[in-house]
């Protein structure tokens, strides 16, 4: 094993700390980074449920949806979705199945946001439970938002609409 001399880990060790704060303070490497939020508006959505796999409720069904928003800054748009069944209740009590969503928010002019993520349903229900919020990462977009990351905070409202509230990283 070669010998490391004092003078060189001091040296490999300050350079290491000087990138670390260079990267931190570039932005590229931050430990808290600024939010900003929005709020978007959902009206009651156009649902398809598509039965894949064994007949009936079963792994792998898909629910497609679309539905008119518009955001608080007064841009309006469409959003477009899939989600897919990936867990079943199969113990007694569990009243719950698990779908992975897939969702654009569609907010004109070429500006759009791309949603992933698991969420819990009811189950059987084509949509979420009412006033209970779900969380899902927002991991892309185009136009106005290219490169946006955050979450997206999704409510369903007694009247069947759903409030969306985006925090996006700066």
């Amino acid at each position: 094993m070669p010998k490391v001399s004092l003078s060189a880990a001091v040296t490999a060790l300050s350079l290491s700390v000087v990138l670390l704060v260079a990267l931190s303070l570039s932005g590229r490497w931050a430990f808290a980074q600024e939010a900003t939020s929005f709020t978007v508006q959902q009206e009651v959505p156009a649902l398809a449920a598509v039965d894949l796999g064994a007949s009936g409720r079963s792994h792998a069904d898909m629910l497609a949806f679309e539905a008119a928003i518009q955001s608080d800054d007064g841009r309006s748009g469409t959003l477009f979705g899939v989600l897919t069944t990936v867990d079943l209740p199969v113990e007694a009590g569990d009243l719950h199945e698990d779908r992975l969503g897939h969702l654009v928010f569609d907010l004109g002019a070429g500006g759009s946001l791309v949603v992933l993520g698991a969420s819990v349903y009811a189950e059987a229900a084509s949509e979420m439970e009412q006033s209970r919020p779900q969380v899902r990462a927002v991991v892309g977009g185009t136009g106005d938002y290219i490169g946006a990351r955050g979450q997206v905070t999704t409510t369903r409202n007694t009247d069947g609409t759903y409030t969306h509230v985006f925090e996006l990283l700066d």
